[in-house]
């Protein structure tokens, strides 16, 4: 079952039970670091599993895990969402859709915030 229409389908729909909870978490106990922010030299905790390529309700593509990634908040919800609009555009493959394909490193470096000097501008 996939979800095409306007309405999003809850959480438990989309998959996100107690069976997801705990595939979850030992995912993250085996990929503890996120992918994107190793990718450009930091150590980051993920905080979430990330499905690479957008299941929208189709449960093969939501448990096929080696299409998961380990991501913090920030890789995902500003990097990933950027790369998935461009994907859906035809801009992007499925392989640039990994936070550590060059694509993603280049957003990512990009819209990293830039340390602000003594003067009060970015450095």
């Amino acid at each position: 079952m996939t979800f095409t229409d306007s309405r999003r389908a809850s959480q438990r729909q989309r998959g996100y039970t107690r069976r997801w909870q705990k595939a979850r978490l030992v995912f993250l106990t085996e990929h503890p670091l996120c992918l994107g922010c190793r990718a450009i030299g930091q150590d980051k905790v993920a905080e979430l599993v990330d499905h690479v390529e957008p299941h929208k309700g189709d449960m093969i593509k939501f448990w096929n895990a080696a299409m998961w990634q380990s991501s913090c908040s920030w890789h995902h919800d500003v990097v990933k969402k950027q790369l998935e609009a461009m994907y859906e555009r035809g801009s992007l493959t499925l392989a640039d859709l990994w936070l550590n394909s060059e694509t993603a490193i280049k957003l990512s470096r990009q819209r990293q915030a830039k340390p602000i000097g003594l003067d009060g501008w970015p450095t």
